[in-house]
């Protein structure tokens, strides 16, 4: 009875293990916008097709993941409070002539705010912007502003990223 016991205990806290883990995985909901579709049986086998219109998104929107100009949204998993929501965050090139990107990941939906400041520490540029999760690329144009050494600020959701951008 003692074993019994025992073994569904263990077999209940390794359920329980598995259940938390998977919450954390992406899921992707698929759906396809087509414009046209049908079925044949070929051989014995019936094959289903869908012809899909094309889904035009800026590429910094954020919002959806195109693939083969089908439309599929992802929904991520909530955040835990105060959790930095960017991931992967590069700015290139850097030292720019003419502009240049800044790339990361969300992993939420959120409001993003780009300043650039000067070495006098005054802000000459800001831009304020609502991205969906995913890969974003903002373009920074930098043309007509003096050669020098600038600050790149990033404000997502109240988490602040520094970066020093040099202006050829």
């Amino acid at each position: 009875m003692k074993t019994f016991i025992l073994t569904s205990a263990c077999a209940l806290f390794l359920l329980t293990c598995i259940n938390l883990s998977s919450q954390a995985q992406i899921i992707l909901n698929r759906q396809v916008v087509a414009s046209t579709g049908g079925a044949a049986t070929v051989q014995k086998m019936m094959i289903q097709y869908t012809v899909g219109e094309a889904v035009i998104q800026p590429v910094t929107n954020g919002k959806f993941f195109l693939t083969q100009g089908f439309q599929q949204p992802e929904e991520l998993p909530k955040l835990p409070p105060l959790t930095n929501p960017v991931k992967s965050y590069i700015l290139f090139p850097n030292p720019a002539v003419t502009n240049t990107k800044i790339q990361f990941d969300l992993l939420s939906n959120a409001t993003l705010t780009l300043e650039l400041i000067n070495p006098a520490g005054q802000t000459i540029y800001h831009q304020f912007l609502e991205l969906g999760a995913g890969r974003s690329t903002v373009v920074l144009p930098v043309n007509h502003f003096a050669a020098g050494i600038y600050t790149v600020m990033l404000n997502v959701n109240g988490n602040v990223t520094f970066d020093k951008l040099i202006v050829q």
